[in-house]
């Protein structure tokens, strides 16, 4: 009995066409002529790029639009400025030596009126970082007293600015962190806090200055300063970057529209949310676009 046999499809078909070509392409002789091998190679891999591209639209299984990596910088940022948020509070007054670098976050509590929506919440007015002594550094030992001494420069820039500030009035976290992840974990600390003091907010910047002098610089005193004088150096320049009235009304606008966070629970709510973002359950075929998972 005569045993059928099962018609090629018309794309099968011209597969079997390719492959009979490509035996007679690999067994031909191109001869001597180097220009004219240059465009043939040329010629076949383009060829081939489209065979890749049509065999990749024939794939019907899913792929995703992104793969999340916990090696990368941005991520471990994120990490690093959670575990900073689950830190104990400490009296920015009382931040004894020791050995490390990493990053920070000072916390206002006090009756200064343009800071009032501050006050009882966990919204940082000022966040930093203090890189180690040694960019080398393996241990908190090697990366020196790098974080404890810039916590206890700023409160003693605002030990100065008595007339409107209580050193008694802040608190701070910090965290010593593995050296190279300090700098990512500042970046994502300030876009999600967006703090007054700290400059990116164009606001209230000015407290991480050091001793300008006008002497020899002709600067004109920081925001923080004309808001919280005392430091001598900055009480010496005459001029203001801005009045007081425009800080007053940009601190009141950029509260209104980034609203301080009340208590941990809410940072951590936005923070599963940004996370969210980032892994969406995105999918898609070269053929049929991008596909949402039920």
């Amino acid at each position: 009995m005569a045993t059928s046999k099962k018609a090629f499809s018309p794309l099968a078909a011209m597969l079997a066409e390719l492959n009979s070509l490509t035996d007679r392409i690999e067994s031909a002789h191109v001869g001597d002529d180097l220009r004219e091998a240059k465009k043939i190679r040329h010629s076949i891999e383009q060829t081939t790029a489209r065979l890749a591209n049509v065999a990749t639209s024939l794939d019907p299984v899913l792929r995703p639009d992104s793969i999340f990596d916990p090696a990368d910088p941005s991520t471990a940022g994120r990490v690093v400025a959670l575990t900073l948020v689950a830190q104990h509070r400490h009296s920015l007054s009382r931040i004894p030596d020791f050995y490390g670098a990493g990053v920070y976050a000072i916390y206002y509590k006090g009756d200064f009126a343009p800071y009032a929506m501050l006050k009882g919440k966990e919204h940082p007015i000022y966040v930093g970082k203090a890189d180690p002594d040694n960019p080398a550094a393996k241990d908190a030992i090697k990366q020196g007293t790098k974080l404890s001494t810039r916590l206890r420069e700023h409160a003693k820039s605002i030990c100065k600015a008595r007339t409107t500030l209580n050193i008694e009035d802040f608190e701070c976290r910090f965290l010593i962190v593995q050296t190279g992840f300090q700098k990512s974990a500042e970046d994502y600390l300030i876009n999600f806090f967006k703090p007054i003091w700290n400059s990116e907010t164009k606001i209230c910047f000015g407290l991480g200055k050091h001793g300008d002098s006008s002497d020899t610089r002709g600067n004109k005193r920081s925001p923080w300063d004309t808001l919280h004088p005392g430091r001598a150096w900055a009480d010496s320049t005459t001029e203001n970057q801005k009045e007081p009235g425009l800080i007053f009304d940009q601190i009141n606008a950029h509260l209104a529209q980034h609203k301080p966070y009340k208590d941990i629970q809410e940072i951590f709510a936005q923070f599963t949310e940004d996370m969210s973002q980032l892994s969406t359950d995105r999918f898609f075929t070269p053929a049929l676009g991008p596909v949402e998972l039920d």
